[in-house]
């Protein structure tokens, strides 16, 4: 009897250390669907500029999607005089986003940018990490061209959790579809 009860005991306590790898597709208005572990809730504290936010904040692990429209980019570019310095495109547009980001940290460790597709649409990845008010991150980031808007993709966790959460938050980039219209 004693034995048995180690041995249940044991398999439970390794069935509540291993990983949830459970997912769910979320679609966002008309306009995409992303896939992301089913661990995390919605809500909207996040970033009030994102179309999509969810969190599981003991667990340290946070995302939003930003999307705009390609006609608000041109308008921004139009009305700040920025059209010498970034073009309408994936290249001007994550430049621009990651200048206004990079501004945000302190000690800020980029990757290099990847130039890719995500679901055949032109998209740049890459991570940084660093310090945002006094804590230290680690964000991982897709920035896609679809056909009439642009998707940013920020995932971030604590930077301790870096490992453990690194390839979760590249899947999640590249799930994002549009939908077609």
């Amino acid at each position: 009897m004693k034995k048995t009860t180690i041995f249940l005991l044991t398999i439970f306590a390794l069935n509540s250390c291993k990983p949830n790898d459970e997912q769910k597709t979320v679609k966002v208005d008309r306009k995409y669907t992303i896939t992301i572990p089913s661990f995390l809730t919605k809500v909207s504290s996040l970033n009030e500029d994102a179309s999509l936010q969810y969190q599981h904040a003991w667990k340290e692990f946070y995302i939003i999607v930003i999307d705009e429209s390609k006609l608000e980019m041109q308008k921004a570019l139009d009305d700040n005089n920025f059209n010498e310095s970034y073009s309408n495109d994936i290249k001007g547009y994550s430049e621009l986003v990651l200048k206004n980001f990079e501004q945000k940290m302190s000690n800020a460790h980029k990757s290099t940018i990847t130039d890719t597709l995500v679901n055949n649409m032109p998209a740049r990845l890459l991570t940084i990490s660093g310090q945002v008010s006094g804590i230290d991150a680690f964000y991982s980031l897709g920035f896609i061209q679809g056909k009439e808007r642009y998707y940013q993709i920020m995932a971030w966790t604590a930077s301790s959790k870096e490992f453990e959460y690194k390839d979760k938050m590249k899947q999640i980039i590249y799930s994002l579809k549009e939908f077609k219209n």
